[in-house]
């Protein structure tokens, strides 16, 4: 039997807390009682409120720093991008918010964004994200190589993935594309050859029309080895066209 007082005490604290509960359920850091208490079962007891988001003190095992307002306003101007300023910057380019969003996920649009003004920006996006371990510059200079027509597009993560580690100049690069079968054909030959295929099939195309397209598009790549797809893609669609006319 407890005192009157401190019945009187324990019943208010009892009726505070179910009062509060009926609200919500109390956020606390609770005591598992387990040996210094009965029952020996797991029953728990609040010690003390979880802290907010708000919550601060001061180090007591650290000597206060004074603090300048020269340092402060240079801390202030050297802080990082906020996420919206990242999002703001990113949609300046002509990418497409896939793009934008994965740069923006993986923490690469630094790296977009140094040699954005240099590329093309949808296709610079699909390299920096297909080759995210890459060295980026090593990755803009395959892709200004590629844009110089020297090497084609489907080579270029191959070129990446052999030069890994090293520091090739833009000779080097066309040197080893044109050795290993990843120079482009001549869009002159690349014509022509385009040209004698939609004509053997000149029949299946008058037929299908545009719906040609993507059979005879395996065929040509088939038949011309290293292209750039878009120039054999735009190429095959011309001829189709004029057979169709």
């Amino acid at each position: 039997m407890a005192p009157s007082w401190q019945a009187e005490l324990a019943l208010e604290s009892v009726l505070a807390r179910a009062r509060m509960a009926w609200h919500r359920i109390p956020q606390e850091v609770r005591n598992v009682v387990v040996k210094k208490g009965a029952p020996e079962d797991g029953t728990t007891s609040p010690m003390r409120p979880l802290p907010g988001g708000a919550r601060m003190y001061p180090e007591t095992d650290v000597p206060v720093y004074p603090l300048a307002s020269e340092r402060w306003q240079e801390t202030l101007e050297s802080l990082p991008m906020t996420d919206d300023e990242r999002q703001e910057r990113i949609s300046q380019y002509e990418i497409s918010n896939d793009q934008a969003s994965q740069l923006l996920a993986r923490e690469l649009d630094d790296v977009f964004v140094q040699y954005a003004s240099q590329l093309p920006h949808k296709g610079w996006a699909s390299v920096v994200l297909e080759n995210d371990t890459a060295d980026p510059e090593l990755c803009a200079n395959v892709m200004a190589v590629k844009e110089a027509g020297l090497v084609t597009r489907e080579s270029m993560n191959e070129i990446i993935e052999h030069f890994s580690g090293e520091s090739p100049s833009s000779e080097q690069i066309a040197e080893y594309g044109e050795a290993n079968g990843f120079k482009p054909a001549d869009e002159g030959d690349l014509g022509e050859i385009i040209q004698a295929i939609v004509a053997e099939r000149a029949d299946f195309v008058k037929e299908r029309g545009m719906g040609a397209m993507g059979p005879l598009m395996g065929v040509v790549m088939q038949a011309v080895g290293a292209a750039d797809g878009k120039v054999v893609s735009a190429l095959l669609r011309e001829a189709i066209q004029n057979i169709s006319e």
